[in-house]
């Protein structure tokens, strides 16, 4: 939905949604990478820097193995290029956050 041009307006909506149901799940104390990596994503989408903060260092603290977050960067390069061609780009922790996941992923 974001990657679309323009982006879907609907995804605005369902962004809180998804958020509450991943945090439920982390909550019950059944989480892992792909939990911490998806607030992390959501929170870009939300252009939500301390959530984006605070999940990066959680994901990267359950990392097993280094395709995982390197398909998290893969995403978000996906979204960061989407807003870059509609001029949107005014997310600024996304070289870090890049930076952070190259590194776990043994990239740089």
């Amino acid at each position: 939905m974001e990657l679309k041009d323009p982006p879907d307006p609907r995804r605005l909506e369902i962004l809180p949604v998804v958020t509450y149901a991943v945090k439920q799940r982390v909550q019950r104390g059944t989480q892992d990478y792909w939990d911490f990596a998806t607030l992390l994503e959501l929170a870009v989408l939300a252009k939500d820097e301390v959530s984006a903060t605070e999940n990066l260092a959680s994901a990267l603290a359950a990392v097993r193995e280094s395709w995982e977050p390197e398909t998290t960067l893969r995403n978000l390069r996906l979204i960061q290029e989407a807003r870059e061609r509609r001029c949107e780009n005014d997310f600024s922790l996304f070289t870090e956050i890049e930076s952070e996941l190259k590194q776990k992923a043994g990239l740089a």
